[in-house]
Formats: C-alpha cells, structure tokens, sequence
C-alpha cells in the first residue's frame, strides 16, 4: 500500500473493528420474539407464557399490558395466542 494510506486505512480497519465488536448479534440462543421478530436479548427480561409456551420481548408484554389497560379488559390475555392469562401461580 502508498504510505500516504496508511492512516486512513488504519481508520478505517478500526471501525470496521469497532462495528463487529459492537453490533447487535442477529440472533441468540433464546432465538427471536415471535410478535415483533427482534432478537430475544440475553439479560431475561422476557416473559414465558404457559398457554403457549412462547417467550415474549418485554416490548411486547408491555404492549400488550398498554393495550389492556385501554380497552378496559378485565381478563389480561396472552400477546400470542390471546388464551385468557391464569389466574393463579400453578
């Protein structure tokens, strides 16, 4: 390479390293929301639903918490199936 590159190329090597080393993974092991499709994150904050036995974002639950909360629903449901949420921890 011409010496006057160098120090770009250098640069730019570092970016390129900082964009790899920083970058949301494209999945985990705990594989994507099935509502919205986003990567599961790793820090479990999800939520598990026994109805259905998906594992939701917490974006979602909370939308779907939102959505209650508007239509004045007195029984929540599950964000997937719509299956009526259990009322006891069994």
């Amino acid at each position: 390479h011409r010496p006057q590159h160098k120090k770009e190329c250098k640069k730019r090597a570092a970016e390129l390293r900082d964009e790899l080393l920083f970058k949301q993974p494209e999945s985990t092991h705990l594989g994507d929301c099935p509502i919205c499709f986003l990567p599961l994150p790793l820090d479990l904050k999800n939520s598990m639903f026994s109805c259905c036995g998906k594992i939701i974002c917490m974006g979602c639950d909370c939308a779907n918490k939102l959505v209650l909360e508007r239509e004045a629903r007195l029984q929540p449901t599950c964000p997937f199936c719509r299956h009526p949420s259990p009322t006891t921890e069994e």
